[in-house]
């Protein structure tokens, strides 16, 4: 119930409204010198139609806020903006479905009074969370209804989505994250809007098999950083259409070429790439699965130890499944985890076998 130092005020017709910016606009109210605007924003449609400017410096007068509530309303964001001039427009970024994606744009009247908006409300709190204020950096012709994000398609292993393709092969100085355990209908858009809420995106790629069905797992390219670190610390266990999301420092080394182990190579299992030299102490041997286990089920059993890396169930010839498989994990760590967790675990009515992979 607290007042946000602001209000609007509506006249019987419009020569009143004029009249009140001409002559109320600086006066003094309870010790305090108010300023009065024409209000810009339909009442109940803040964010319905594409309301944002077109011209060739729109973008220079618009932020993007990112880290919002999920109650943040476009009115709650509109009216903690205008402590840095007039907002033009402001909008909460949604899902399809009319879900808060946790950020939003909002555009000021010139650029300075955006510009004012980075130096003086990032790091503010609006709703109990600390959001954080940038420039814009979206080149889509300022359409950001449902799914603001993408200028650029498809891009490596299944999609990447604004920026430059070449950030996204190795660590990029800190700035690749890895996330895994996404819904297999998760696109890259739809990663890079979800992630856009701990900074600015310059590329999300969704891994894929070569017959591009999705892994499960991609990556995200930020501009620095903090923001990568911010993404593991805030975004770890969000919900991304319907399952928690895990996030870590992105480990493809420079030169070592995206889907190495991710999503290209051989593709038995999902899990994609054949072994490296990094694999040692990784790779697990699981026996007594049963036949009715695909390389998907083993994959989401052992995914609860870690990140799966790769994933084979062994066939025939003729396609028969033989009862056992393989599983690497990114670490040694995490297979010794999965060993001491699920050794002797029940799998769809059968007790597992877990060990080392000696022939890895």
């Amino acid at each position: 119930g607290r007042s946000k130092g602001c209000g609007i005020v509506e006249y019987s017709n419009e020569d009143g409204a004029k009249e009140a910016v001409l002559t109320l606009n600086d006066t003094e109210l309870n010790g305090r010198q108010i300023f009065v605007r024409e209000d810009r924003e339909e009442r109940g449609s803040g964010n319905s139609g594409n309301r944002f400017s077109s011209d060739d410096q729109a973008q220079s007068r618009r932020v993007y806020v990112g880290n919002l509530s999920w109650d943040v309303a476009w009115q709650d964001l509109k009216d903690h903006m205008r402590d840095a001039g007039e907002v033009v427009h402001a909008e909460v970024i949604t899902e399809a479905n009319g879900r808060s994606k946790g950020c939003g744009i909002v555009e000021y009247a010139t650029p300075a009074e955006a510009q004012e908006a980075i130096k003086t409300l990032n790091d503010t709190e609006l709703k109990g969370r600390m959001v954080f204020v940038r420039e814009d950096r979206e080149t889509n012709s300022g359409t950001y209804h449902g799914a603001p994000g993408g200028a650029g398609g498809g891009g490596v292993a299944g999609g990447g989505g604004g920026g430059p393709s070449g950030r996204g092969g190795g660590p990029g100085g800190g700035t690749s994250v890895y996330v895994w355990n996404l819904a297999y209908d998760t696109s890259w858009q739809d990663l890079k809007d979800h992630c856009r809420a701990a900074g600015n995106v310059d590329q999300a790629t969704i891994l894929t098999n070569p017959e591009g069905r999705s892994l499960g797992c991609g990556v995200v390219v930020y501009q620095n950083p903090k923001e990568a670190s911010r993404a593991i610390r805030e975004l770890q266990n969000s919900d991304l259409n319907g399952r928690p999301m895990y996030l870590r420092k992105d480990r493809v080394q420079p030169g070592g070429g995206r889907g190495r182990g991710r999503g290209r190579g051989r593709n038995r299992g999902g899990g994609g790439g054949g072994p490296s030299s990094s694999s040692s102490g990784c790779q697990l041997f699981v026996g007594n699965l049963s036949f009715d286990t695909s390389w998907q089920d083993l994959k989401d059993h052992f995914r609860q130890c870690g990140e799966v890396e790769h994933v084979e169930v062994m066939e025939t010839p003729e396609g028969r499944k033989k009862g056992f498989g393989t599983v690497r994990f990114g670490s040694a760590a995490e297979a010794e985890a999965a060993i001491s967790q699920l050794n002797g675990v029940e799998l769809q009515g059968r007790t597992l076998e877990v060990r080392l992979d000696h022939k890895a």
